[in-house]
């Protein structure tokens, strides 16, 4: 399992769109501070995007993709100086079929949503994420395959149908990571997590700790495996990562534990053993420096 995989369903990605719509002008949408990663597709016409951050309005055209991964306050629009109405009165107004934004020049089409994941993940993914991601230039493959998806998730949405939920949530991650690909694509080059991702040998490093955690991995023997010196890879691994290797072993283990406590009444030991520990005691201090919390006790966290 590659790691982008391993870590998108660690951190439980789900997925909702709240319209697909045509608007005309005037119109304007103000979007306050929220919990999900928000987020909107441009998929005809066009608009302006403003955020405090923002030294000057962003224009978006049709293929366009603006993601905001902590649910940053932002104002989309056909005109900035028209009226703002809030995003949740917005909302409301199209799930209840009110009329809003229906004016007599058609302004833009947009897909509006969310998409929600554990933000308090420990992990450098969550911290590579950037307050606003803006994928521009789609080509015309990639914005067929997103609206068809999202076409699904509106139908399923709300649904009553058996399996709705499941096919709403896969087609989400779909989204979510068809835009996470071309984010890294267009970032391979910056020094983050984003180039580790896309760096032939410290992937496959990751691959590795991701695929077998349980394995009693050393420098050398990752360092052999990717082909590269202990010293080199340690600091390349440091560099793109943003911590040392032995140090991310030991927190993807954790987290796997954490995801086996939540999922499984294992015994702790089968659960050690698993992520690499022939100790339960050498286990649950590691544990209990990863999290403040022992493993017993995390258990019945999880389980309330």
């Amino acid at each position: 399992m590659d790691a982008l995989s391993d870590i998108l369903r660690m951190i439980r990605l789900r997925g909702s769109i709240y319209f697909q719509k045509d608007l005309y002008t005037p119109w304007g949408m103000q979007v306050d501070t929220g919990p999900y990663a928000q987020f909107h597709m441009i998929v005809r016409g066009f608009c302006w995007l403003q955020t405090a951050e923002l030294a000057d309005p962003l224009f978006l055209t049709a293929g366009d993709i603006v993601v905001f991964p902590y649910g940053q306050p932002h104002c989309i629009a056909e005109n900035l100086q028209n009226r703002m109405i809030p995003g949740r009165q917005v909302v409301e107004a199209v799930l209840n079929q009110k009329p809003i934004f229906t004016g007599d020049v058609l302004s833009a089409t947009l897909i509006c949503g969310h998409f929600e994941f554990d933000r308090d993940f420990d992990h450098p993914f969550v911290k590579a994420l950037p307050q606003m991601i803006h994928i521009s230039n789609l080509n015309r493959s990639d914005i067929g395959l997103m609206e068809a998806a999202t076409n699904v998730i509106i139908r399923e949405t709300g649904s009553q149908s058996a399996g709705a939920e499941v096919v709403v949530d896969r087609l989400a991650e779909i989204l979510f990571v068809q835009i996470l690909r071309t984010y890294i694509l267009r970032k391979s080059n910056e020094t983050t997590f984003w180039a580790a991702l896309q760096d032939e040998q410290i992937s496959k490093s990751l691959k590795l700790i991701h695929t077998k955690p349980q394995e009693n991995w050393t420098l050398e023997s990752l360092a052999g495996l990717v082909g590269m010196s202990r010293s080199a890879f340690t600091v390349r691994f440091r560099e793109l990562v943003g911590e040392t290797p032995m140090r991310y072993i030991t927190r993807w283990r954790m987290h796997r534990a954490k995801e086996l406590l939540r999922i499984h009444r294992l015994p702790l030991i089968e659960i050690a053993e698993q992520v690499g520990y022939l100790s339960e005691a050498a286990f649950s201090r590691a544990f209990k420096r990863q999290f403040n919390q022992n493993p017993g006790a995390m258990r019945k966290v999880l389980a309330e």
